[in-house]
């Protein structure tokens, strides 16, 4: 009989060169008032599909110097979902979703998710000057938005 996996106590992780990201974004890591997410597992989310939208997969190299949320915590807030949407997007059936695999459909998320802080982090650095950090997400997901109509 295969092993039970408490899908609960699975973790999500994110390249812990990223904090700075974290800190000028989420209000949980004291980002201002004019922060764009609440939590960090928001920016994971929304990074994700950053990479995803741009066809950029890149996995964790190592789980050193990286930082894991639950999937409970995920889920807590239907977070996971996103989760769960991605994974089939690149693996289209839904055994990757099985409990033997859903260490698997977290890579893929992860894979997508570092990407995608790669490429926010290249905005913030490309970007510099902009008094407020919060107006490059918007103003470089505009001009992707513009440019793919």
């Amino acid at each position: 009989m295969a092993d039970v996996i408490d899908w609960r106590k699975l973790q999500v992780r994110r390249d812990s060169r990223f904090e700075l990201l974290e800190e000028k974004f989420c209000s949980t890591k004291g980002a201002s008032t004019f922060a764009v997410f609440n939590t960090i597992k928001e920016l994971m989310v929304f990074s994700a599909l950053i990479g995803m939208q741009l066809n950029k997969f890149e996995p964790l190299e190592s789980k050193t110097n990286t930082t894991p949320i639950l999937l409970e915590t995920y889920a807590s807030t239907g977070h996971d979902a996103y989760i769960y949407l991605i994974a089939l997007s690149k693996e289209p059936s839904l055994d990757i979703l099985k409990s033997d695999r859903l260490r698997e459909a977290i890579g893929i998320f992860e894979g997508y998710c570092n990407s995608g802080l790669k490429h926010i982090d290249t905005w913030v650095m490309n970007n510099i000057s902009e008094p407020l950090v919060t107006n490059i997400l918007f103003n470089q997901t505009l001009e992707y938005l513009i440019d793919n109509e």
